[in-house]
């Protein structure tokens, strides 16, 4: 695929000029620690004083401190300005402005750091879920979970959190993400969110080699299931292998090597995650889709999912990449499905139970895909990387791969690490053939993003 250079710069200038006006008119993982660089005026469980740490950072946020503990707040904002076209000659294009995230977090680390609360609401939610029966709920809530570590080797947290069992992309904030938006592999496959109690472990195997097994039991709906769980549970398994050490400065955790690795760091991670009552594409909005059997009890499909992916740093280099795929079990004895109002609707008798399974298969993310990317940072903190990904859907699958191939271009320029920086993103997703027209072959986008945590 030959992208046209001058459609390129046709898409750069036309970002590059409104955000220049805009400009004219408007003149996880690592969150746990025990920070020494607390102003504190008193002594005992009290706070009687609240101040910022002393040389306060971008980042660093409003802690509070005692003896038993620190709790901090954070805010996170990201606006974003996009224009895209399905055009060949670029005509008509689509422009978007809008808040990416303004997130608010709240973490307290209690008696040693053995307990941690962690609560996170995203603003610019407006998402309404179509589930069935009367009933709806929003994105607000990402994150509202305990976790209780009795030492260096294991931890436990139970509530709602993103989950260790999906891609690594997911593993790292959309703040610290160094391309605009997570990779089509995890939109496709991808739940994030849910909610459960899970399992970190962290152990070292001699020399500098180490093994993080993760395990979680989840509802497999998603934030839906704050409400009620409509199928079955979802258990998952992640085994990560690092042959280094672990990373500096938790930079397991973002895409580009801002910490600049003297010596080079690699994870490998294996996955597997078993829903046994899917009621939904990809898992993050239960109960989208129930079924039943002749006495209207309600029956789901089973859905797995197999993956290994990867992140390598060292002297401000990177690569990353995944692959992904899925596949699900359907009963046979399904006769019917419960509308959006709550009422049950029968199949036709002259429906075949391989008809039956081909209407819930085109329901689901069923298939496979890979996604590689990799970016370089220059010593002036500029940076820049390169992404491809494909996605292949099986022949009764849901409709999540009509854009099936996706080359990405990111230009950051890192004002404080992952805490102050702006990214111009520019990229090209190609229609299936089958799709493909006599003006339209796919999606010309380019994105310019800002983002700021404090």
């Amino acid at each position: 695929m030959k992208l046209n250079m001058q459609k390129i710069k046709k898409l750069i200038g036309i970002t590059a000029f409104l955000s220049f006006h805009l400009f004219a008119f408007a003149q996880d993982e690592e969150r746990y620690y025990a920070d020494s660089n607390i102003i504190s005026s008193s002594k005992g469980d009290a706070v009687h004083l609240v101040k910022l740490k002393k040389a306060y950072k971008i980042g660093d946020g409003l802690t509070l401190s005692s003896s038993k503990g620190t709790f901090n707040i954070t805010q996170t904002l990201q606006t974003l300005y996009g224009v895209n076209s399905q055009n060949k000659n670029l005509s008509a294009p689509n422009s978007e402005f809008s808040v990416r995230r303004a997130r608010l977090t709240l973490i307290s680390n209690l008696f040693d750091n053995k307990f941690s609360t962690v609560f996170r609401i995203n603003y610019p939610s407006n998402f309404q879920s179509t589930t069935s029966g009367n009933r709806s709920f929003n994105t607000t809530l990402q994150e509202a979970y305990i976790e209780y570590r009795p030492n260096r080797m294991h931890t436990l947290n139970f509530g709602l959190r993103a989950d260790y069992i999906d891609s690594r992309e997911t593993r790292m904030q959309g703040e610290n993400l160094g391309f605009i938006n997570r990779s089509a592999v995890s939109e496709a496959f991808d739940a994030i969110f849910d909610y459960g109690i899970r399992y970190k472990g962290n152990f070292k195997l001699g020399g500098k080699h180490l093994l993080r097994p993760y395990a979680s039991i989840t509802t497999g709906d998603s934030r839906s299931a704050l409400q009620r769980n409509f199928g079955g549970l979802k258990y998952g398994i992640r085994l990560d292998y690092l042959p280094f050490d672990k990373f500096s400065s938790g930079g397991e955790f973002f895409m580009d090597d801002l910490v600049r690795e003297e010596k080079p760091k690699l994870v490998i991670g294996v996955v597997y995650s078993f829903n046994d009552g899917q009621s939904s594409v990809d898992g993050n909005n239960g109960g989208r889709f129930l079924y039943g059997d002749s006495l209207r009890n309600i029956l789901l499909p089973s859905f797995s999912k197999f993956g290994v992916d990867y992140l390598f740093k060292y002297r401000g280099f990177y690569s990353m990449g995944s692959f992904f795929t899925t596949q699900s079990n359907v009963p046979s004895n399904i006769k019917g499905e419960y509308r959006l109002n709550g009422t049950f609707l029968s199949y036709a008798t002259t429906q075949t139970d391989e008809q039956t399974k081909n209407l819930v298969r085109s329901r689901l993310n069923l298939g496979s895909g890979i996604n590689i990317q990799a970016g370089y940072l220059l010593p002036s903190d500029f940076g820049f990387g390169l992404r491809y990904t494909s996605l292949n859907a099986n022949a009764s699958s849901a409709s999540f791969a009509n854009f099936n191939k996706h080359y990405t271009f990111i230009l950051n320029k890192y004002l404080y690490k992952h805490d102050f920086k702006v990214q111009l993103e520019i990229g090209y997703e190609e229609l299936t053939d089958v799709l493909k027209t006599a003006t339209q072959n796919g999606n010309y986008y380019s994105q310019l993003m800002f983002t700021i945590q404090l």
